[in-house]
């Protein structure tokens, strides 16, 4: 006679007593078990999908670790204290890297306007003059009507019967043009 299959302990506890002892499968059913509704409660606090199963391993991997100071009841509350203790650490890192990058961001911001500033103005004001001077007139016209004016483009279409797509590719036509007249005029050497 064969002997009856083995029942499934109905204590969590009692699956991590046996896990304990170094009954592996023993905390496979207990993942089994609980792995879903951790899962599902992930779900419902995880701002990206990639945290809920990160999350839920990193768990149940510090649940085995500290299995001893599971005491009673289900493991279900448990593991969702851990769960959420790390994602809730998971999240202030993320805040602070984000202050890392905005902060490295403005950074970079602010030495490229100070190397900016660093170029004379007059040399390329003086270069800028000189390619607007070799604009057609139609196109010079744009120009001031958009930036001596400040007129948006629905304006100036408005005002020289062209549609507003038009102005705005002749505008973006004459700024190219302009950047590279300015970048390859001679620059002057300082005096």
């Amino acid at each position: 006679m064969a002997p009856p299959p083995e029942t499934e302990p109905s204590s969590d506890i009692e699956l991590a007593l046996r896990v304990q002892e170094g009954d592996e499968e023993a905390f496979r059913t207990l993942m089994e078990r609980h792995l879903q509704r951790l899962r599902s409660f992930l779900a419902l606090r995880a701002p990206v999908p990639d945290l809920i199963d990160e999350v839920a391993h990193d768990a149940f991997v510090f649940a085995y670790q500290n299995l001893a100071d599971f005491k009673e009841g289900s493991m279900q509350p448990w593991l969702r204290s851990i769960a959420h203790n790390l994602l809730r650490d998971r999240l202030k890192a993320y805040a602070r890297e984000s202050v890392k990058h905005e902060r490295y961001s403005e950074m970079v911001r602010w030495e490229m306007a100070l190397e900016a500033s660093d170029k004379p103005v007059s040399d390329e004001s003086d270069r800028l003059a000189a390619c607007l001077e070799k604009l057609r007139h139609h196109q010079r016209t744009m120009i001031e009507l958009r930036y001596e004016q400040q007129l948006s483009s629905e304006e100036i279409a408005r005002r020289t019967g062209r549609s507003t797509l038009a102005v705005r590719t002749l505008l973006m036509r004459v700024r190219q043009q302009l950047r590279k007249c300015i970048e390859s005029a001679p620059q002057q050497s300082p005096a």
